[in-house]
């Protein structure tokens, strides 16, 4: 009895015909996809065949009958009349060169479309659980890109020459580090730091600005300090994608902690630019960032998910701008990447500092600021 022939299914059906531009791959003519047959090169019913050809050494040991490299797509005719008459030997190596040629496009063909459409089936999921609290579908499948694949979803695009790319991973960020800046929309391609010695370097890369860093350089001039506050922002974005890991913990995904909800961020992120910070200290009752809009002394400027802007009285302006979320300091728990800018621009004046920081929840629940990167333990 002859081996019985294994079903294909519809998505490889259809990722075989893409691949072929939907044609028949022994005649070159459009195949409709009502006329489409997925034909075996050596038919399932000729074992013979196949054996006699792996004798020569015309196909390897592990082929597989029913693999993409013995599948091509024809039209039904045509395989009927390639039944009836056997293809000679070196028609059948011509055919199975052409199939194996196609192979690995067929099977990144598949893979990306099963899954898309898993993401689709994990997104409708997503978004049915996600009405019955603050979680967003689009989170819930980031924070899943991050556990699996290790992408993570960048809320700023790194300012590096030719990586306009909204997520990254860890390999990706690793060498991204050493690509050109492209700081200010591509009008800033270095940071110029110095030493107390009166030494300068030009830093092009982020690599050669976290060095110079480390080395005890830093900006002088205010224009220095705004051109390095981009550069930090951009390096610390990639250096966290880099070291970061899946938070398998989380006090911040259901519901989902945003910028926007004030009542979980500790006062300090609009406080710490006070002329006059004792205004917020203890018995003023100042915890959070809600008390201190609530008590006057900033007010919201604009207001985002992932963005937020503040109009600080008698203090300097402040920004805040998510990032990224992940474990950023190892401990399991997830933390947010924020670039927290300080600005005199409103009062006439030309102070402007940004640096990225950590969002970490403390034991009071809220979130406070935190070195990044973190302190290294022994």
């Amino acid at each position: 009895m002859g081996a019985k022939r294994k079903q294909v299914s519809t998505e490889v059906r259809r990722a075989i015909w893409e691949v072929w531009d939907k044609k028949s791959a022994y005649t070159g003519e459009p195949v409709m996809w009502t006329q489409l047959h997925i034909d075996h090169v050596i038919p399932i019913t000729k074992p013979e065949l196949l054996e006699a050809l792996n004798a020569k050494n015309l196909v390897p040991d592990d082929f597989d009958i029913d693999g993409f490299e013995n599948l091509l797509p024809s039209i039904n005719f045509q395989n009927q009349g390639k039944s009836a008459k056997q293809m000679g030997e070196p028609a059948l190596v011509y055919y199975l060169e052409l199939a194996r040629e196609k192979k690995p496009e067929i099977v990144n063909r598949l893979a990306a479309r099963l899954k898309s459409n898993d993401e689709i089936k994990s997104y409708l999921a997503l978004k049915a659980a996600s009405e019955k609290n603050d979680v967003s579908p689009e989170e819930m499948v980031s924070v899943f890109a991050h556990q699996f694949d290790g992408t993570v979803t960048l809320r700023i695009t790194p300012e590096i020459e030719g990586a306009q790319s909204a997520t990254a991973n860890s390999s990706v960020a690793g060498t991204l580090m050493d690509k050109p800046f492209a700081l200010g929309r591509g009008t800033v391609s270095e940071v110029i730091l110095h030493s107390s010695n009166g030494d300068s370097v030009s830093c092009r890369t982020s690599n050669e600005f976290i060095r110079a860093q480390e080395l005890g350089y830093f900006a002088q001039t205010q224009t220095e300090v705004k051109i390095a506050s981009m550069a930090n922002e951009t390096t610390e974005a990639l250096r966290a994608i880099r070291d970061s890991s899946f938070a398998e913990e989380s006090a911040l995904r259901e519901p989902i902690v945003k910028l926007k909800h004030f009542d979980r961020w500790a006062a300090e992120w609009v406080t710490e630019g006070l002329f006059e910070p004792e205004d917020v200290e203890g018995p003023v009752g100042l915890i959070t960032v809600a008390d201190v809009v609530n008590a006057g002394i900033c007010e919201v400027e604009s207001l985002g998910d992932h963005e937020v802007r503040f109009t600080v009285h008698n203090g300097l302006d402040v920004m805040m701008r998510e990032s990224m979320r992940a474990d950023l300091d190892g401990d399991k728990w997830e933390e947010i990447l924020v670039f927290h800018y300080l600005s005199a621009a409103r009062a006439g004046g030309s102070f402007g500092h940004g640096q990225a920081v950590m969002a970490k929840i403390g034991d009071d629940g809220l979130l406070h600021m935190n070195a990044y990167p973190p302190a290294k333990t022994i």
